[in-house]
């Protein structure tokens, strides 16, 4: 859970605190191993002989003095104890203990260089000054104890410092490194998908990966992807739509235009043998009228379904004007042979309603009674006031032929449109033998 609550930048910053941490535990521990790295070094080689050394030494000495004043003598003196290497040190004490002359390496006198990186280093190098041999040496004039500091170590321990220095910097930054590069190649990728997006391939998901702002990016830029695919569906199925409307208004309108221009040329030149066909044509020319209304209907009804800016002009309506126009619409229900069963539980209230949608809603429902329902069979109708809205409730048997009948089901998405547009709801039932349509409408 914590992972999932982590930025980018935090991610960041704990990464490179662990990387620190690991990177100083790694330095130290070369630190405390480097007595091992010596031991290792003897192994394989013996830096310094010595006892070699000190051999040559002893031959030498022999015709040196060391407690002599004489300018030559001090002089043989230095020249002996200067016949070492840069990284050997050589002291002179005589029996009583006290210094009498030394010779220093000359890795001693080099510059330092760098002061961090030498402080670093010259923590690794203590102890490539440990190692002392002594040893009590006759002289022309007397005794001596010689000691001999080999530094030898020193040539070999800068290796080793650096490999230390290496590995622990190459702990502390290759994890960011790999993660930045990681996080790198996400972007990239992300920026892959987004060209496809605008080039218009929306069926590709965007790829998202752990839990922080470039996967929240990715998400939102997803839904984003789902939003225009389902946008660019829409698109294609309205347009699927209109051309087969304006396809199916154009050869639905043809038919009645004809029939209708020939009864009224009829009409026109008086060619009818008596006032019984005039009469005949006339109802023609009726029923043709009737059929282009029914077809300019289907082309409201289309607009009002797919057109998304189209708003109700709301007004406040009675209960009592707005039952009337369900009334008159079920006395032509009757008139058509319908037995119509009402149930009427309602106050005086006033309704925030689009008149001309509720009569196209009202205009609808009748017409799809007049066209599925069977008449045999009476038709149901409750309108009450229940928790606040107006509840509509229209039930009737269904023809038994109505698979038959050629349907694009406008007009109920005509009905569902308008009801959702005054924030009311829709449900139909719509079983084998019986149909079931119950709308709520909200009132102040």
């Amino acid at each position: 859970m914590i992972k999932k609550n982590l930025s980018l930048s935090m991610k960041i910053i704990l990464l490179l605190l662990s990387s620190a941490i690991l990177a100083v535990l790694c330095y130290g521990l070369f630190r405390v191993n480097v007595t091992d790295f010596y031991d290792f070094v003897y192994s394989i080689e013996n830096p310094f002989d010595e006892e070699q050394f000190l051999k040559d030494f002893k031959k030498e000495a022999k015709n040196i003095s060391i407690y002599s004043e004489n300018k030559n003598d001090k002089k043989d003196l230095k020249k002996l104890l200067r016949k070492h290497d840069a990284y050997t040190n050589v002291y002179i004490y005589n029996t009583e203990g006290n210094y009498v002359d030394g010779s220093f390496g000359k890795v001693l006198d080099e510059s330092v260089g760098f002061t961090p990186i030498y402080i670093l280093k010259s923590d690794f190098e203590q102890y490539a000054f440990n190692n002392f041999t002594n040893e009590n040496i006759k002289f022309k004039d007397g005794e001596g104890d010689v000691y001999v500091c080999s530094m030898h170590l020193l040539k070999y321990i800068k290796y080793y410092f650096y490999c230390a220095l290496f590995v622990s910097l190459l702990i502390f930054f290759l994890p960011t490194f790999i993660f930045i590069r990681k996080k790198v190649k996400y972007i990239n990728l992300l920026k892959q998908e987004v060209l496809n997006m605008s080039q218009g391939d929306l069926n590709h998901p965007m790829t998202i990966k752990s839990h922080d702002e470039l996967s929240v990016l990715a998400r939102e830029m997803n839904a984003l992807r789902t939003i225009l695919d389902l946008n660019y569906q829409n698109e294609i199925k309205i347009k699927e739509a209109h051309y087969e409307l304006i396809t199916s208004l154009s050869h639905d309108l043809r038919t009645p235009l004809t029939a209708l221009r020939g009864y009224l040329d009829i009409l026109s030149l008086h060619c009818y043998k008596d006032e019984k066909q005039m009469d005949h044509f006339l109802q023609g020319c009726i029923e043709k009228t009737e059929q282009i209304k029914d077809l300019s209907n289907k082309t409201f009804e289309y607009a009002l379904v797919f057109e998304q800016d189209l708003l109700p002009k709301l007004e406040t309506i009675q209960s009592d004007k707005f039952i009337q126009y369900f009334q008159e619409n079920l006395e032509y229900l009757e008139l058509e042979g319908f037995k119509v069963e009402k149930e009427t539980d309602i106050c005086a209230v006033d309704l925030q309603l689009d008149l001309s949608m509720m009569k196209r809603m009202i205009n609808n429902i009748c017409s799809n009674i007049l066209k599925y329902a069977k008449k045999e069979s009476p038709v149901y109708l409750e309108i009450s006031i229940k928790q606040g809205n107006l509840k509509i409730v229209f039930e009737n048997e269904k023809k038994k032929d109505i698979q038959q009948i050629e349907s694009n089901k406008i007009g109920l998405k005509s009905v569902k449109r308008i009801v959702e547009m005054h924030h009311g709801q829709f449900f139909v039932q719509d079983l084998k033998n019986t149909f079931t349509l119950i709308i709520t409408l909200p009132y102040n």
